[in-house]
């Protein structure tokens, strides 16, 4: 939504000019009024005043009619104003007039309109256009000679009002500058550490008017120290011992930020941020190592502080420091620790997500690609021995090998795919219980295991990635059953139960090693005990499992959150 031009800034200075030009052009009125008796002023004075209070009382109408003001405006009117009040001293007293005030309105709105730039020029104007008038009255003897003591006086009056209100129109636009600069700052950084590091540095050097930027920092637990700096166009980073440069700064710096107009001599004048407002110290601020290796003359030194970033930003070569210099150092110094922990958390997000990729894919490999290569193994070792005896049961196992090398090749193909960007947007589903019953079905042939299925058909499709788990599940369980339990047959049940998928694998046999009883995801994990992979994949889907384990079998339950996709 755009900003109307009515609240605009140019347009609220104009109607505060004009009010105030109203109001002295009524008053003006009334003063030469009750002066009319006591000091004839001419004719032309009067007619002046009449006019130029009609003037005012327009360009008032105007002014807070309108929604907007023209560029050329506010440079009209106030050399109109500057000629008028010219000549409207001239017309009352010349030099002595008691409309000098006049002239100092005249500076004021020079600074309203233009800052401290506007301020100076027409303070300068004024005053030229008084000393004129005075020295003018005095050569042509006119009316209304002024003393010399009370020029001197009025002279001074008007510079220094131009003086200090050029003074705060620079402060105001340096503030303003500043505060445009905050704004400014990255709201997003490049993802690369690299490049968010030199985009930081790049607006601190902007905003805090540094040359040269050093930051040196450490990360948690991290045992390097981090420095990054930015001479112009140039950056580095790297990482270095922790006691490279000693404590950097000096022990009673260690918890503030300070600025130093020249860290070479022996006891400079630092200036100090403490809770509260600054203080005054004596001493060498900075370590002579880092001093000598960033050839450091003046500096601005910010501390940088939250719970897993602890450094300096250092400002290097300004020309001079104030105490604002550190209030807007804090500021930018939160800005910046809060962009470097942001960056570590991103870090270690990136790091977490790997890991769990990894997970994945170690997993995926052993419960698919490991386990049917050993089933594959063992039908290729019976294959070769019934070549001789039974032809068409080696063509029947080497038929399975081929099919099952297939299969696993498939899904390779699949894994690798859903680490493709993008891949988890994928809103299609499949038939779970499909698949289910296809993973049963080839541990049977693979393992040569009888397998009872009892699938409910009623179950809501479910998407790719979730299926592919619960089918590795499902085959996991089957193969500890044959490989460690040494089952023979084996029951796969699937029910679903309002917004919870139920799965249970149970067969006759030897139970898990380790441990007898019935026990939760939980307390296994506490023993450490159960098949490891399974735990992995149930804790990822957010779901529950229960193992009854005994000297005559087992049965595993598992239950899973399932949410339809929209």
């Amino acid at each position: 939504m755009a900003i109307q031009d009515g609240y605009s800034p140019r347009n609220r200075a104009e109607r505060v000019i004009s009010a105030g030009r109203l109001f002295l052009a009524l008053f003006h009125a009334v003063a030469l009024a009750a002066e009319s008796r006591s000091v004839p002023y001419t004719v032309a004075a009067y007619t002046l005043t009449v006019w130029y209070f009609v003037y005012a009382a327009s360009v008032t109408i105007l002014t807070w009619s309108r929604g907007s003001t023209a560029r050329g405006v506010p440079l009209a009117t106030h050399l109109i104003d500057l000629v008028l009040f010219s000549v409207l001293m001239h017309l009352t007293d010349g030099p002595a007039s008691p409309f000098f005030v006049y002239l100092v309105f005249a500076t004021i709105c020079g600074a309203i309109r233009w800052q401290g730039r506007g301020a100076l020029l027409t303070g300068g104007a004024v005053l030229a256009a008084y000393i004129a008038m005075t020295l003018g009255a005095r050569v042509l003897g006119g009316a209304g000679e002024l003393h010399t003591g009370q020029f001197i006086t009025r002279c001074t009056h008007l510079a220094l009002v131009a003086g200090l209100l050029g003074y705060l129109g620079a402060y105001q636009r340096r503030l303003q500058r500043e505060i445009a600069g905050l704004a400014a700052w990255p709201r997003r950084l490049p993802t690369q550490g690299s490049e968010a590091l030199q985009e930081v540095l790049s607006y601190a050097a902007e905003l805090l008017r540094a040359p040269r930027v050093v930051l040196v920092w450490t990360e948690g637990d991290e045992p390097s120290l981090r420095v990054a700096s930015k001479d112009g166009g140039r950056f580095g980073s790297s990482r270095e011992a922790p006691d490279v440069f000693g404590t950097v700064v000096a022990e009673p710096l260690d918890r503030s930020s300070f600025a130093c107009a020249d860290v070479s001599k022996p006891r400079c004048d630092v200036l100090q941020r403490v809770p509260g407002g600054f203080h005054f110290w004596k001493g060498r601020p900075l370590d002579s190592r880092f001093a000598e290796r960033f050839t450091v003359k003046s500096v601005l030194a910010l501390r940088l502080s939250t719970e897993t970033i602890d450094g300096r930003l250092f400002a290097l070569d300004r020309a001079g420091f104030s105490d604002d210099d550190l209030l807007l150092g804090d500021v930018v110094g939160r800005l910046i620790a809060g962009a470097l922990e942001l960056q570590a958390l991103v870090e270690q997000l990136r790091e977490g997500a790997a890991g769990e990729e990894r997970l994945r894919l170690a997993r995926e490999l052993h419960d698919g690609v490991l386990q049917s290569l050993t089933a594959a193994s063992l039908h290729v070792q019976r294959a070769r021995q019934a070549v001789g005896s039974n032809r068409a049961d080696a063509e029947q196992r080497l038929a399975m090998v081929e099919e099952t090398l297939l299969s696993e090749h498939h899904a390779l193909r699949l894994a690798i795919a859903s680490l493709q960007p993008g891949a988890d947007s994928d809103k299609t589903t499949v038939d779970v219980v499909k698949h289910i019953r296809d993973s049963a079905m080839r541990v049977a042939r693979e393992w040569d295991i009888r397998v009872h299925l009892n699938l409910h058909t009623e179950v809501t499709p479910l998407p790719p990635r979730m299926v592919h788990e619960i089918s590795r599940m499902v085959r996991e369980a089957l193969v500890n059953a044959v490989r460690h339990g040494s089952a023979k047959e084996a029951t796969v049940t699937c029910v679903a139960s309002g917004k919870e998928l139920r799965l249970a694998v149970s067969y006759e046999g030897r139970g898990f090693a380790g441990f007898r009883g019935r026990y939760n995801l939980a307390s296994l994990n506490e023993l450490k005990a159960g098949p490891r992979t399974l735990k992995e994949r149930v804790s990822a889907l957010g779901g529950t499992l229960e193992i009854e384990s005994g000297e005559r079998g087992a049965r595993v339950e598992i239950g899973l959150p399932i949410t339809p996709v929209c």
